[in-house]
């Protein structure tokens, strides 16, 4: 397989579901590779003098971008310390990327898990206003039974009349 077509796949990842952990970190390989590989060949074809194989090569850019930097294959013409340096910087740069990426994602648990939790909590205080709702009601039900049977209301009533004044004695 071409690093080239890897490179992609792992972008095409990256770009469906940026805050997985797995998905940054198989693009950050996927562009360290590309990088090591790449700067390996433009090391060894520019600067023969201190890397006369490939081998010696992707060595000097494997350890650079991983920032060990050993210092057993440093290049001592003027492009092979660019390439080096361009490593240097990308490698920096992607392990600050990296670092952020799975520190987001750390959060974006924490925060799903807390949310989680609120909204348990927010339903089962809904579940315990409504059965206490439901109490209510059923007391009142019970209150208005007891109130029609002492009193059976209107149909039983008598009639109305003439109102009687009250006694008006002197």
């Amino acid at each position: 397989m071409r690093p080239g077509r890897a490179l992609q796949r792992a972008q095409d990842r990256f770009k469906d579901d940026p805050a997985s952990v797995r998905n940054a970190a198989l693009l950050m390989i996927a562009i360290t590779v590309a990088i090591v590989i790449v700067g390996g060949l433009i090391v060894w074809v520019f600067d023969r003098q201190d890397f006369p194989d490939l081998g010696g090569a992707l060595w000097f850019t494997l350890q650079t971008v991983t920032t060990v930097g050993y210092g057993d294959k440093v290049p001592t013409t003027g492009l092979g310390r660019v390439v080096g340096a361009s490593v240097m910087v990308v490698a920096v740069a992607l392990i600050a990327i990296l670092t952020a990426s799975i520190t987001s994602t750390f959060v974006e648990a924490a925060q799903r898990r807390r949310r989680a939790a609120d909204d348990l909590k927010e339903r089962a205080s809904a579940e315990a206003l409504q059965q206490g709702l439901d109490k209510v009601l059923a007391r009142l039900a019970a209150i208005e039974t007891i109130l029609e049977a002492r009193d059976p209301g209107p149909a039983s009533d008598p009639a109305p009349g003439p109102a009687t004044p009250p006694d008006r004695r002197p």
